[in-house]
């Protein structure tokens, strides 16, 4: 009975059976910047532009720009190359992939007063879209050197007081529970953890429980390891009209169907100096559908300037949440356990407003330098229930822990021929998470998983070209995305300076190819 010196983690929730945490919620609500290789080659600073299909998902507007019908077709091939370290250790790992991230249709429609020279109304748009949102894809490998807090000091100081009683499966069945997973007083990993003996009791003078401690000694150190793979999609499907006013104004709107999944699966392990290891292994799965419409306008107050405003309303998911452990174990006993089934919840989501303002410089028929900037205040998400779960902890987490998100996009095109273009562009993506972030477990909770990640920024440098002909063009595009990340192996809030731990620094950057092929008509 060691390393009586942490103190209890005042962490705990009131909310039983917690399903979503405040970084899945983050997760959820941001998008990544895809589409047309066009649209790509300049980093998605197309707002006051128009013209591409993947620029109306931005700005409505931009589809009263196009004065042909079209159809487009774009994929793209991904290698993702991730990087950590931790403790002074370093470890990388990398896949690849391809993906189709945008199919569009649009259907230019002239009005009457066009062909009769009249002002007015001289176009009016329609279009169906296709796009790939968020990609989850990728695998991390977070090797830490030897150090001495465990997740078995988390896994004692988070059971706190809970009943010696309740958590020994001798002492089952008892108020009609067959064993200690179904009582509703006791965390999953609690069960877990006095199962594999990760933990001990603690007793006073007078043989009185009084608390958990890690089955460690004081000075004893543990080698720990984690791996993940995430794979899922944001996918939106999109219905859109926009009218051309004079050339001078357009105005639009988009009605947006999305379908999000995402599946995890985690891996933490840890090998400890004095003999003995343990393995925790964690799947999530998360599904849904969502719905919301965005309006936009663009203005062209001189020929060589134009102006771009538009809105997005939050969308509202129904989603559906599934999640299962495995622990394997060799400390003074030898074996495996498993939470007892999958543990399904559903609850609604709502992401948050988003304002796109923006603004590009025409240079004639020789190009033009185009600026976006995107807010999203993500204190502005909200959980509530579907089967009477209390959400109202992750909520208050959501007005703690997470920004007001700035994006800023600049990218420009400029004609070397009338049929050939060059293109380059810059993205930066504020941090999501504040440095109050830490994921904070309800006392009564199903979730095993412990981890964690914590968003600094995202940038992009993107470049690209394309050749354009009357009634098609081909385009392509590289982009390189770098994601910096803070990994936390778990929360180590409460825990005296002797067992804190730096987080793990990640960094994962994406290479990818974009091609676009297009069809006028």
């Amino acid at each position: 009975m060691k390393r009586l010196n942490i103190a209890f983690l005042a962490l705990f929730a009131v909310s039983a059976l917690s399903a979503q945490t405040v970084f899945e919620a983050a997760k959820f609500s941001n998008t990544d910047i895809t589409g047309t290789a066009r649209y790509m080659g300049v980093a998605g600073a197309f707002g006051a532009l128009g013209g591409d299909v993947s620029a109306i998902k931005d700005n409505p507007a931009g589809l009263g720009v196009f004065r042909k019908s079209e159809i487009s077709f774009t994929m793209n091939g991904q290698l993702q190359d991730s990087k950590s370290l931790w403790s002074n250790y370093k470890t990388s790992d990398s896949n690849y992939g391809a993906s189709v991230d945008n199919v569009s249709l649009v259907f230019a429609n002239k009005t009457w007063r066009a062909d009769n020279g009249f002002s007015g109304l001289l176009s009016s748009n329609f279009s169906f879209g296709y796009n790939k949102l968020m990609n989850f894809n990728r695998t991390n490998i977070i090797d830490g050197n030897s150090m001495q807090a465990s997740i078995t000091d988390f896994m004692a100081s988070f059971t706190g007081t809970s009943s010696v009683n309740d958590l020994e499966w001798d002492n089952y069945p008892q108020n009609g529970y067959s064993n200690p997973y179904q009582n509703p007083n006791l965390s999953w990993l609690s069960v877990m953890a006095d199962y594999g003996r990760l933990m001990n009791p603690v007793y006073d003078a007078n043989n009185q429980f009084t608390n958990w401690a890690s089955l460690l000694d004081a000075n004893e150190t543990v080698l720990p390891s984690y791996y993940l793979k995430e794979s899922g999609a944001v996918n939106e499907f999109s219905f859109g009209w926009s009218g051309n006013f004079n050339h001078k104004l357009f105005i639009g709107a988009t009605l947006n169907l999305q379908t999000l999944y995402h599946d995890m699966v985690s891996v933490y392990s840890e090998q400890f100096s004095g003999g003995g290891d343990m393995k925790l292994i964690n799947t999530l799965s998360t599904s849904g559908n969502g719905f919301n419409v965005n309006f936009g306008l663009i203005a062209v107050p001189v020929e060589y300037l134009r102006l771009g405003f538009s809105v997005h309303t939050p969308m509202f998911y129904r989603l559906e949440q599934v999640n299962y452990a495995t622990m394997d174990f060799n400390t003074t006993v030898k074996g495996s356990t498993n939470t007892p089934a999958d543990n399904y919840v559903q609850y609604r989501y709502q992401t948050p407003f988003q304002f796109n303002a923006s603004a590009a410089f025409m240079a004639g028929d020789k190009g033009f330098v185009s600026a976006e900037y995107v807010y999203r205040n993500f204190q502005g998400m909200k959980m509530t229930d579907v089967d009477g779960y209390n959400f109202s902890d992750v909520n208050s987490d959501i007005d703690n822990m997470l920004d007001a998100v700035n994006t800023f996009k600049i990218g420009a095109e400029y004609r070397l021929t009338n049929n050939f273009s060059l293109r380059a562009g810059f993205a930066n993506v504020s941090s999501v998470t504040n440095s109050e972030a830490q994921k904070v477990l309800s006392s009564t909770t199903v979730r095993t998983d412990t981890e964690y990640f914590t968003h600094n920024k995202t940038n992009y440098i993107t470049a690209g070209m394309g050749y354009r002909e009357n009634n098609w063009y081909v385009d392509m595009a590289y982009t390189n995305r770098l994601l910096d990340e803070d990994y936390h192996a778990f929360n180590t809030n409460g825990f005296n300076e002797t067992y804190q731990v730096a987080p793990a620094s990640v960094k994962t950057t994406n290479h990818r190819l974009v091609f676009t092929v297009g069809l006028r008509f």
